[in-house]
């Protein structure tokens, strides 16, 4: 966890002369320090960096701009300058930053840097040992949530009480993230910050876990679309949300399912599991291999003979005729069919099967055969894929 760079400043307000110039901090959150004298070296920031400099006194307006302009493209999280006497920032450059929501402090020429960036640099290691044992703690509760006393502690401790809300989303990309996980997980972490600050990040393998506490599910799905508007190439499925503690390990097992099939088997991100429907009874099954082909064997194996035997493709205008409610006209608009000869191939469809497919049981049966297809072909490929 990045600390707010309010809680910095209130640490050293009283000790040094250093002067928040702007409006506020804006809520920024500090990953690290770092001196940057020359704007060059600007280009080697990670993002949420609080940087030091004492080399723009005798620079002219346009060249502190654009120094600063710099950082905010870099995305650091705020700025201190050591000015000597006589040296002052300019309105029109205050209010620029507060434009821009970017931090800008004015030190004193005396002031000891190095003291101060020591004591910050202390309180993020110690936060930063505080995360990990947490994320340990957060951990324990999806894989031994049983045993309470492995992170009650822990979450009581940074503030996460038992009786609050909590969801889990699982993140992973779906293109090819040339970004190390270190660079990713950073740019995750800030991204996630300006929509939720109650939140923790940790990477899981391929995928990332982050855990939301007290958030309504109506402020949650403005969060998580307006993440996955600002991280392009993501995809986000989101778990149940738990009310108390000992329960995250459901909604972590659910936005599994969630993640799973979102965007392969319903294209929808990001997906929540409480809208899966039907797939959330078949992602459930335990003896899906054993049920699972024989149900739709049952249904439509006559069909699916039929077109292997004939090269013909009834499967798919049945599934197209389903997915637009069994009607003729929307499946002609959305096939480009005619709408006689969508009306034969369905007739067809009834004779090769042999019963009424319009009839609510079967219709049902159909429904889940093709949800049960759709799973099976995504399982498919993902055993290829590895």
């Amino acid at each position: 966890m990045a600390v707010e760079l309010n809680n910095l400043y209130r640490e050293i307000y009283s000790k040094y002369d250093v002067r928040l110039q702007t409006n506020s901090c804006f809520e920024k959150k500090i990953s690290w320090v770092h001196m940057v004298e020359n704007v060059e070296f600007a280009d080697l920031l990670h993002g949420d960096e609080l940087v030091f400099n004492s080399a723009l006194n005798d620079e002219t307006e346009e060249i502190r701009k654009a120094y600063i302009n710099k950082l905010i493209e870099m995305e650091a999280g705020g700025l201190i300058v050591a000015l000597q006497e006589g040296h002052e920032f300019s309105e029109d450059l205050i209010d620029y930053c507060n434009t821009m929501q970017f931090p800008l402090f004015a030190a004193s020429w005396q002031t000891p840097y190095i003291n101060i960036m020591r004591r910050f640099s202390e309180i993020l290691i110690d936060n930063e040992r505080k995360e990990m044992n947490f994320i340990a703690a957060l951990k324990n509760t999806i894989s031994h949530p049983q045993d309470s006393a492995l992170y009650i502690d822990y979450f009581e401790r940074n503030g996460f009480s038992n009786d609050s809300s909590y969801t889990i989303a699982i993140l992973g990309y779906t293109g090819n993230e040339a970004e190390s996980k270190v660079e990713s997980i950073e740019r995750i972490e800030r991204a996630l910050h300006r929509v939720m600050k109650q939140s923790v990040l940790y990477s899981e393998n391929d995928t990332y876990v982050i855990l939301t506490a007290g958030y309504s599910p109506e402020y949650l799905r403005k969060a998580f679309s307006a993440l996955c508007q600002s991280l392009p190439n993501i995809q986000l499925g989101i778990g149940s949300t738990e009310n108390q503690i000992s329960d995250i390990h459901r909604s972590y097992k659910n936005a599994r399912t969630a993640f799973h099939l979102c965007d392969s088997v319903i294209p929808e991100n990001p997906l929540y599991y409480d809208e899966l429907g039907t797939y959330q009874i078949l992602a459930d099954m335990k003896e899906p291999d054993i049920i699972c082909p024989f149900f739709v064997r049952n249904t439509l194996g006559k069909l699916m003979d039929y077109d292997e035997e004939h090269k013909t493709k009834y499967m798919t205008v049945l599934k197209d005729f389903f997915e637009n409610d069994c009607s003729i006209t929307q499946t002609a608009n959305a096939t480009f069919y005619h709408q006689n000869t969508l009306k034969y191939k369905v007739k067809n469809i009834k004779e090769i099967l042999g019963y009424d497919i319009m009839s609510n049981e079967n219709r049902v049966k159909i429904m889940l055969s093709l949800y049960i297809l759709r799973i099976a072909k995504y399982a498919l490929e993902q055993q290829k894929d590895g």
